[in-house]
């Protein structure tokens, strides 16, 4: 039995240089940022009487990630760092987050506080970051095989045994473990010579400039994980495919085109004002894939009048009620033919592999074509590209992650 030794706070070094206040830090930089929301964590802060802030190394929309002690040790085991994500006050998505993790985990809800806190073993960096430390910011072929594998079998896992859809799938999304413990201890030694820079807003928060370089590859040890939870859907019955629409723009699926090519499969997906074009993004699908199916259609037309339990706000202020109107339809007529087929570009599926060549290049491409279609039925699903071993793609795995945004 282990017995709890705790541990004393670190005396924290005096803060870093001021950042001029014209200029943004970090989650300022988001278009809905909003000072009072956040929650004005500062290096040695004790939290929940256990957690001691050390470092800011992350931030969203609504959280910012801070590397922190757990002040709760045991005698048998040495000191642990986690990686705490501390919510806005007015985000239901940490509790979201935690009822849908612990589901998973279970297949435990405690008091919240204004903010809520989220305690992780602390990762080194997302999949973004760690595909640019490579040549031409690609990862070697037999890496991007194995995470591509290691992801499959966690989708499945997520899909077929929890019945739990991520929804927000993208590389920002997918982290990697440290290839070894010497990088987070020699990190958190450095951040003690360099404090963070920090600023004061308006609303008198202390803002610090995240730290989270930890330096060149030791090794390629490291191993992928699904984070963020906070947008995921729990599917309750087996016949539950869901109502809403969901993904970011670009990463409508696939990711593997991130992946492989370094870039978004879809190209033209946005307006002249940068806005998200639903009409454009079907274009290029079209044009990528081929027409939908009969089937497929009339799954549009049966559900073009389905009004949301809530009406939804659109960016531009308009209050919408079903996804016809919030995504600017209709797209088809009832014979399925295409509302704006001039839309319809050249480019072919076969266009937009350029990194590999020969069988490797086939064999990705017939991977993706038979993972890619309209309707979840007319999967291949037995994937065999050399190194992914010949995997298994369950039948029972929801066809979700390649439907629409799901609007806030």
């Amino acid at each position: 039995m282990n017995t709890i030794k705790p541990l004393t706070p670190f005396s924290i070094p005096p803060p870093g240089p001021l950042v001029l206040p014209g200029i943004l830090v970090d989650e300022e930089s988001s278009p809905v940022y909003s000072s009072k929301s956040f929650y004005p964590a500062k290096p040695g802060e004790i939290l929940g009487d256990r957690y001691q802030t050390l470092v800011k190394f992350g931030w969203g929309v609504s959280s910012t990630v801070w590397l922190a002690r757990d002040l709760q040790g045991h005698i048998d085991e040495p000191e642990q760092v986690v990686a705490l994500k501390i919510a806005n006050d007015n985000t239901s998505s940490a509790s979201h987050e935690r009822e849908v993790e612990e589901h998973i985990s279970a297949v435990e809800p405690s008091p919240r506080a204004s903010h809520s806190c989220l305690v992780y073993p602390p990762m080194r960096e997302p999949l973004s970051i760690y595909q640019r430390r490579f040549g031409n910011k690609r990862m070697p072929l037999p890496i991007t095989k194995t995470y591509i594998r290691a992801l499959l079998t966690g989708l499945e896992y997520l899909h077929k045994e929890c019945r739990v859809v991520h929804t927000d799938l993208k590389l920002d999304n997918i982290m990697v473990t440290f290839e070894d413990p010497a990088v987070l201890g020699d990190f958190m030694d450095a951040q003690l010579e360099k404090p963070m820079a920090f600023k004061v807003d308006p609303a008198g928060r202390p803002v610090y400039k995240s730290h989270n370089d930890f330096g060149p590859l030791r090794s390629l040890r490291s191993i992928p994980q699904l984070v963020d939870f906070g947008l995921a859907t729990r599917l309750e019955e087996a016949d539950d495919w869901g109502v809403w629409a969901i993904q970011p723009d670009h990463y409508r699926a696939p990711e593997l085109w991130d992946m492989v090519e370094g870039k978004e499969l879809f190209q033209h997906i946005h307006d002249e004002q940068g806005r998200y074009d639903a009409k454009l993004h079907l274009a290029e699908m079209i044009a990528l894939l081929g027409p939908p199916s009969p089937e497929i259609i009339q799954r549009y037309q049966c559900m073009r009048e389905y009004s949301w339990p809530e009406p939804v706000r659109r960016e531009d202020g308009r209050v919408c009620e079903t996804a016809e109107e919030y995504f600017c339809g209709p797209f088809f007529e009832n014979n399925g033919r295409f509302l704006y087929e001039d839309l319809i570009s050249n480019r072919r599926l076969d266009d937009t592999v350029s990194f590999l060549e020969g069988e490797e290049r086939e064999a990705f491409l017939d991977l993706a074509k038979g993972m890619l279609v309209w309707h979840p039925d007319c999967k291949k699903w037995q994937v065999n590209w050399p190194g992914i071993l010949s995997f298994n793609l369950s039948r029972q795995v929801p066809d979700f992650e390649v439907c629409f945004e799901r609007p806030t």
